[in-house]
């Protein structure tokens, strides 16, 4: 969605405290009134959130889990209903769940922002949630008789902050049956887009109800990526290694069915003693156990190129159809095994052809 003409109707401006020792949590603080800002301070708000929400590397569009009674999305149904006076009020679950959620002493405090208003040509309505943390700084200001410096300790959403997350839920088709109608956009400085798992967890998860939509070539990619780094910090031989890596590359490019799991690929080519290592690793990077759409357009070069590093400096870049014609041909073994003395390991690199060219 593109968050063009970004109309605000109501703000109100709450805080939230990060857990000490005792991990007990601590009541949030409430706004008292609706804020009231300039028109020049509105402007400055619209933008920053426009440009948050437009920045494609840190924007994603999320799935919406969570929609019953106690949920975001069922205080947001009431939010964009509510009189000003209720806007209030029922602002305030908002700070009262987030604070719920932040249960790590990692989790920072920070002004909470509630806003609602219309988006998009079509005048969506929408609700919005800030999380930023507080930082300081100095203002510089004049008065009649002298230029003074002022330090401040409680600033927030500043043109250079990067600490600030955003949740965006907007109605996109009136009267149907929750969570139908809404769709979910989440803002957070520390993702990307091939690495969207750096997004804050109980923000979008705990907090928000929301969850990551389901992507096949994203998912296809990622399943590729941490199983190769799954094998390469195993205890596996050399060998095991190798042809833990070449099955990988079949399972992802060569095999035909639409669909595949991880627990596919452990049971197929895996030693049986590594499957319950295999699952937590996985699972420790949230990759998920359901069935993923095989899809392999943003794989590039990682299935086309195999490269291979010997020691510190020699490296190899061979094409996965070399490798599998046996046009090039790699083996591991003792340095005896190979003409030399001992049982130092060494690697013979048959290549089928002459040499033609030097880079």
């Amino acid at each position: 969605m593109i968050f063009e003409n970004l109309n605000v109707k109501r703000i109100s401006i709450h805080e939230v405290f990060e857990r000490e020792a005792d991990r007990k949590r601590k009541q949030p603080s409430y706004a008292e009134a609706l804020e009231r800002l300039h028109v020049d301070a509105i402007a400055e708000f619209r933008q920053r959130v426009t440009a948050a929400l437009a920045a494609e590397q840190k924007s994603l569009q999320m799935r919406i889990i969570r929609h019953g009674p106690g949920s975001h999305l069922y205080d947001v149904q009431e939010l964009v209903a509510a009189a000003d006076t209720d806007f209030l009020s029922i602002s305030r679950r908002v700070p009262d769940r987030l604070a719920d959620v932040q249960l790590s002493q990692s989790i920072p405090g920070g002004v909470v922002l509630v806003f609602d208003g219309t988006v998009g040509a079509g005048n969506r309505r929408y609700v919005g949630v800030i999380k930023a943390e507080k930082h300081s700084g100095f203002r510089r200001y004049r008065s009649r008789d002298a230029t003074f410096t002022e330090f401040l300790d409680d600033l927030f959403l500043t043109p250079t902050q990067r600490l600030y997350k955003i949740g965006m839920f907007v109605e996109v088709s009136a009267g149907l049956a929750p969570p139908n109608g809404w769709d979910a956009y989440v803002f957070d400085t520390n993702i990307s887009k091939s690495h969207r798992e750096a997004a804050a967890l109980y923000f979008y998860d705990a907090f928000l109800g929301c969850g990551l939509m389901e992507d096949g070539a994203y998912e296809t990619a990622r399943f590729f990526d941490l199983t190769k780094d799954f094998v390469r910090r195993s205890g596996f031989s050399r060998d095991q290694k190798q042809d833990l890596v070449d099955a990988l590359h079949t399972f992802v490019k060569t095999e035909t069915a639409n669909t595949f799991s991880s627990n596919e690929y452990a049971t197929q080519y895996l030693p049986a003693d590594a499957h319950d290592a295999y699952r937590a690793f996985m699972e420790s990077n949230r990759f998920p156990s359901r069935a993923i759409v095989r899809d392999i357009t943003q794989m590039g070069q990682r299935l086309r190129r195999r490269r291979f590093r010997f020691g510190s400096d020699i490296e190899l870049s061979v094409s996965t159809d070399a490798l599998n014609s046996h046009d090039v041909v790699i083996e591991t073994g003792a340095a005896s095994d190979f003409g030399g003395e001992g049982s130092d390991p060494w690697t013979r690199v048959t290549i089928r052809h002459s040499m033609t060219d030097e880079r």
